[in-house]
């Protein structure tokens, strides 16, 4: 159930400072990804993305469509900085 992972994982950032600082350290995409396996939240990136379009059409209000979103930018932010690119 990778897509219900990837729910799991947007609510749980909220509540788990541990888990927020861990994710912060990993070096790059493949170890961030690699690390959220290991603590039980293994999905790629489209089911990333089917998550939060599960999780947005069930949002009540405007601040819970915006809180969702911000989070689901967050974690699309790590992944990308973490990236490494040649210049």
């Amino acid at each position: 159930m990778p897509i219900r992972n990837a729910i799991d994982l947007l609510a749980d950032i909220d509540n788990n400072s541990d888990l927020r600082e861990q994710m912060y350290r990993c070096p790059g995409s493949n170890e961030l990804l690699a690390y959220l396996k290991v603590q039980g939240y293994s999905f790629d990136n489209d089911e990333f993305e089917e998550a939060v379009r599960i999780q947005h059409v069930q949002c009540q209000t405007l601040e819970d469509a915006q809180e969702l979103l911000h989070k689901a930018d967050w974690l699309r932010y790590l992944m990308l900085i973490n990236e490494k690119t040649e210049l």
